[in-house]
């Protein structure tokens, strides 16, 4: 991924969003709802522009949020609740935030940008509490992956990825993770999954 090409549509990309009619955001925060009280903490990972933080954020938890791209970061500034901000890209491991600190963890519209995802699931196993949750989208495959874990196209500047539900779900168990949810939906014509996943109890 390159920061540039992000920067590239920040401003308009709220706009853009809206003009598309994606209501994905909304849905991974519905799945989670019941899950989450006031004053928890939450790392919106890959954060772009806010959009998947800010109903978290009005149902009253703190937010931190991540993003590689300068020009979203400053979005995300200028929108007023996020508690803290980081730029920092998502593949350079170790993410810059102490283990255990956040009861909940969400990345929306990041993965399908990412080919090997093993140490993203490290990271987030690392950060979140114990009994922490984990949402996060991937995009479906449409093709057969012939026992692949995922597989590649270009969409326009970006090379996208679709992950196979069988890795994903091994990277969760690997992790002592909990599928609690899986969620189908559309975002225009392609089919994306919502995946609501909790931290062992017994992590440490």
């Amino acid at each position: 991924m390159n920061p540039a090409q992000h920067d590239s549509y920040a401003a308009d990309y709220d706009a853009q969003v809206r003009a598309y009619d994606c209501h994905i955001t909304d849905l991974v925060f519905g799945l989670c709802y019941e899950f989450t009280r006031p004053g928890q903490s939450l790392l919106d990972v890959g954060t772009g522009s806010g959009l998947a933080a800010q109903p978290f954020a009005r149902a009253g938890l703190q937010i931190s949020g991540m993003d590689f791209s300068p020009a979203m970061l400053e979005i995300c500034r200028a929108k007023g609740f996020f508690a803290d901000l980081q730029q920092h890209d998502l593949a350079a491991t170790p993410w810059p935030y102490l283990a255990a600190h956040f009861e909940h963890l969400v990345a929306c519209g990041v993965f399908h940008f990412v080919p090997e995802l093993e140490s993203i699931f490290d990271e987030a196993a690392r950060l979140l509490k114990p009994g922490g949750l984990s949402a996060f989208t991937t995009r479906f495959p449409t093709a057969d992956l012939h026992e692949k874990p995922y597989n590649r196209h270009l969409a326009g500047a970006f090379e996208i990825f679709s992950h196979s539900p069988d890795y994903i779900t091994a990277l969760l168990k690997q992790r002592s993770f909990t599928r609690l949810k899986l969620q189908k939906c559309f975002v225009g014509e392609e089919i994306f999954l919502i995946w609501v996943a909790q931290k062992s109890e017994l992590s440490i």
